[in-house]
């Protein structure tokens, strides 16, 4: 896994989405013509790897904030397949679920309606 976002970091790194076409389309907006909470995402990416945070918050906040959340989840898996040696998913609170997808779905509403502020 590992060396698969080693990968795409270094795909994304060296031919930006803004620079290159062969990134794939959003099938979601392509039908709807609304973002959904993804939209942006490789986008903000590859700004993040370029060190721009801001243009990483333009192409999509939400990838940038749960981001370092989402490193601190295989951060912990790594550690206590290494402590444990054998691979332990982390099993977050129930609760957590719930909440993040109201989470991604009140960011996709807010994206949709308050465009020009997000």
């Amino acid at each position: 896994m590992a060396a698969a976002g080693a990968g795409a970091a270094a795909l994304l790194y060296a031919f930006p989405p803004d620079r290159y076409g062969f990134y794939p389309p959003c099938p979601f907006y392509a039908l709807t013509h609304h973002y959904c909470p993804g939209c942006g995402a490789t986008r903000a990416l590859s700004a993040l790897l370029h060190g721009n945070v801001a243009a990483a918050m333009h192409f999509n906040p939400l990838t940038t904030v749960l981001l370092p959340l989402l490193a601190a989840f295989f951060a912990v898996a790594y550690w206590r397949t290494v402590r444990e040696n054998r691979m332990v998913w982390p099993q977050p609170p129930r609760w957590t679920w719930s909440a993040a997808l109201l989470a991604v779905l009140f960011f996709a509403l807010l994206r949709n309606f308050l465009q020009p502020v997000l």
